[in-house]
């Protein structure tokens, strides 16, 4: 009798560790997955021995970050959150300095968005000193000027255009940005490649 309840104490050791490491998912999600791991374990309990089939499952702690990882992936993929797909993001990649790269990345793209639309503030507020300028002659030189110097022999391209303009090109960054990193996380999720 003593040897019955053994393996049955190994499985709830196995799995207390788990919930601990999937702390932060709901306690729903968390139930499924304890519910799936302890009907796996008890499938390969019955071919292997309770040790093999914890064995087989893997580390707890790793095996609750891949479920995590998975978890923030799919709620990504769904998203318009940029909070969520950020998550999303840093979960698909695999170490410490992908992490940071993908995290580097995402803020880029969202810093150009928000570049994108403080231009059009600023042409709001300082209509005379803020717009894009182009020289005659030289078409590959334009400027964007913020602080109303505006180039010598320069003449403003855009005028209130830059308004709605700046907008639009901010909400397609935006959309750019997202859908991109949402691509990648799709890609890493489908074919179960390790991220950067």
């Amino acid at each position: 009798m003593i040897n019955a309840a053994r393996p049955d104490s190994k499985v709830e050791s196995y799995l207390a560790k788990v919930r601990t490491a999937l702390g932060e998912l709901p306690s729903a999600e968390v139930d499924d997955i304890l519910r799936e791991l302890r009907s796996h374990a008890d499938e390969l309990s019955e071919q292997l021995g309770v040790d093999a089939a914890l064995g087989s499952l893997g580390d707890p702690v790793d095996l609750a970050r891949t479920y995590r990882d998975e978890k923030a992936m799919a709620r990504a993929e769904c998203s318009s959150s940029p909070l969520v797909i950020l998550g999303g993001l840093r979960s698909s990649a695999r170490s410490g300095a992908g992490r940071v790269l993908v995290t580097a990345l995402y803020f880029f793209g969202y810093a150009n968005f928000i570049a994108v639309w403080a231009a059009a503030l600023d042409k709001l507020v300082a209509p005379s000193k803020t717009g894009l300028y182009y020289t005659p002659g030289d078409w590959w030189l334009l400027t964007w000027v913020t602080d109303g110097r505006a180039p010598s022999g320069g003449r403003e391209l855009l005028g209130w255009w830059l308004v709605p303009l700046a907008v639009a090109g901010g909400w397609a960054v935006k959309y750019a940005v997202d859908l991109i990193a949402q691509w990648w996380i799709r890609r890493v999720r489908r074919k179960g490649i390790s991220g950067v």
